[in-house]
């Protein structure tokens, strides 16, 4: 058991921390929900309390053979929480799904048998569609076609898998891999359905922590929950978010109103973040959901805001905005308005962030592949990691002259500076010679922006510079370009995809990596939960997202809300104005020092009316004619 000291907490440790580090006690053990608001510094609490465990309280633990597991929505967020633990094993600290599969990796048979249930269900519930369909050929009966033959090929072949493999980078469809949903839903399952499992998880992690738990999939948060209900007494269960900030569908939605009645709900009320303004105006958008309330730190500066309302009939939007940083620029006394670097531009999706950001001439073509979308999202594919961590960066280096990265990275990249390469052997400087000739040649058409991404790869793959992938050499080698309409209808819809984004030029293609990287101006208002910027401006723009889950126009006035929103509000389900709210209150609370709100809506006066009556001062609401 962890013996707790509570007489010696650091000056820096305030109330909640204090609570916090006495609830892990698990002589006495107390799960707890912290409501911690935007910038209250819950990350902060987080690292506080388990570096005091750490100085305190790990060596009964250690000899235990017990470990505190730490969840975390990023992989960035986990590398800063195990930086700031000096990286000491007896924290697992991980995301959802790397925690999970380390649960159930172990499990090869009753994960077998799991995949086994879960494939016959589907097989059954598609033929069901396939003898329903009106037209055995139509588009539809095909693709469910396709997709229980997929499902029955795997199905084939689960019984000779020895050892089944989760790779969250990996974009390859084996057969013994499962994918991030299964993980999940498996994971789930065994916690809720298995007593030795829930036994196993306390023995291993008697202390379980868990960020963003308003977005951690409600399935295995309900079987967590069921594990510490059951385990009350040698187990302690702690969540860290707020509801207000859940931005994704499959979380918990009653989760602040559904917990048992013993459990602990501490608050962080004072934001550090954000200065007096932007908290007033976060205030009163959740106010009238749940009340709860955050005030400004004592020292912090007053703010600005602005909601400049454009009518989205506006043909010229990039024009637009950069007025509006102009203006902010006068109204804030604020140089670094002007810069458009210097301001994070947050749109609603990664199309409109695309289109902003000059890359949507390679993403738009893979994005508007639904099997390609996750993988161009993440940039996490085999293809996209050779475009974006060899090509890109052996381009940048050969128009700076980096001699020393060119070697480096036509080393990594293929056996042109190899071992393996007989040539090399025999006559090492005469191979170097030959990449030196050919590198100088490519650097006057990439100085004049001449070629285009497939060019660049072939003339590298020609030459020798960097060995390409097979996925992607599969591409490169169709020559589609010139296919007519007919032709293109039998090709596969990832071939026309690549095709046409092989196309781009390499300036589109550097603008994604940026974007992908978070190094870019753009993101989109779901990206940046959990990220501050000094100067933000909010697009709001439903016309050019073309979405259905958020609708800003009727958040702000300019249209009705429906029957179906109504009856959602009234039995306290899940909107698409509630979900739209969130999603607002997320990025306003983003702002460190001042934020521009731009409205495109078709109504533009009724949206002036409704931003005075609601959250906005008379003169922080402009009407761009």
């Amino acid at each position: 058991m962890i013996e707790l000291i509570s007489d010696n907490f650091p000056s820096h440790f305030d109330e909640v921390d204090r609570e916090i580090y006495q609830y892990l006690n698990l002589d006495s053990p107390s799960s707890f929900l912290l409501f911690a608001g935007a910038g209250s510094g819950k990350t902060r609490t987080l690292v506080n309390v388990l570096e005091h465990v750490k100085r305190n309280d790990l060596n009964r633990m250690i000899d235990a053979g017990s470990r505190i597991a730490v969840i975390t929505y990023t992989n960035a967020a986990c590398e800063e929480i195990r930086h700031r633990l000096q990286f000491d094993p007896a924290f697992r600290v991980s995301t959802i799904h790397s925690f999970a599969w380390s649960l159930i990796k172990p499990f090869t048979e009753d994960i077998r048998e799991f995949l086994r249930k879960s494939l016959v269900q589907k097989i059954a519930q598609l033929q069901v569609k396939i003898d329903k369909a009106r037209d055995i050929n139509g588009v539809t009966a095909l693709k469910n076609a396709r997709s229980r033959d997929s499902k029955k090929r795997r199905l084939e072949h689960i019984d000779r898998v020895t050892e089944f493999s989760y790779s969250p980078s990996s974009n390859r469809p084996e057969k013994d891999s499962l994918n991030h949903a299964e993980v999940i839903a498996i994971a789930s399952a065994f916690i809720a359905d298995s007593e030795l499992m829930q036994t196993l998880l306390i023995n291993k992690f008697p202390i379980l922590l868990i960020d963003e738990s308003q977005d951690t999939e409600k399935n295995l948060m309900n079987a967590l929950i069921s594990a510490q209900k059951n385990n009350k007494n040698k187990f302690v269960l702690g969540l860290f978010g707020d509801m207000m900030q859940r931005i994704y569908g499959g979380g918990k939605e009653d989760l602040d109103s559904g917990l048992p009645s013993d459990w602990k709900k501490p608050a962080k009320l004072i934001n550090y973040r954000c200065p007096k303004r932007i908290v007033t105006l976060i205030n009163d958008i959740r106010n009238d959901i749940d009340g709860l309330q955050q005030s400004a730190c004592k020292d912090a500066p007053e703010g600005t805001v602005r909601l400049f309302i454009v009518n989205s009939s506006q043909g010229d939007k990039y024009q637009v905005e950069a007025s509006i940083r102009a203006k902010m620029c006068e109204v804030t006394q604020d140089k670094m308005w002007a810069e458009a670097e210097k301001v994070k531009c947050l749109t609603l999706e990664h199309a409109m962030a695309a289109d902003r950001g000059g890359f949507a001439e390679f993403y738009g073509p893979l994005a508007a592949n639904a099997d390609l979308r996750d993988s161009v999202l993440n940039g996490t594919s085999q293809e996209l990691k050779f475009i974006t961590q060899l090509v890109l960066p052996l381009v940048e280096a050969i128009m700076n002259d980096e001699l020393f990265e060119i070697t480096r990275l036509i080393k990594v990249g293929s056996a042109i500076i190899s071992n393996s390469n007989t040539d090399f052997v025999k006559e090492p400087f005469e191979s170097l010679s030959k990449a030196d000739i050919s590198i100088e040649k490519l650097k006057p058409k990439l100085v004049n922006e001449e070629l285009n991404l497939r060019e660049v790869i072939e003339y590298f793959s020609t030459n020798g510079l960097l060995e390409v992938p097979d996925s992607l050499k599969t591409h490169l080698d169709l020559g589609i370009v010139s296919c007519s309409e007919e032709e293109e209808k039998e090709l596969e819809k990832d071939y026309i995809a690549w095709e046409r984004a092989l196309q781009a030029k390499i300036q589109s293609v550097k603008n994604y990596s940026s974007y992908i990287n978070e190094s870019s101006v753009f993101a989109t208002h779901q990206g940046v939960k959990g990220l501050e910027f000094e100067r933000v401006m909010a697009v709001l723009d439903d016309e050019s997202a073309g979405g259905f889950l958020f609708n800003y126009e009727k958040l702000l006035g300019a249209e009705p809300l429906s029957d179906t929103d109504k009856k959602n509000e009234a039995d306290g389900k899940d909107s698409t104005p509630l979900r739209t709210r969130r999603l607002f209150y997320v990025i306003c609370s983003r702002a460190e020092r001042s934020l521009a709100i731009v409205a495109y809506t078709k109504k533009p006066y009724a949206v002036k009316t409704k931003a005075i009556q609601s959250w906005f001062k008379e003169d922080e609401v402009v009407l761009l004619k």
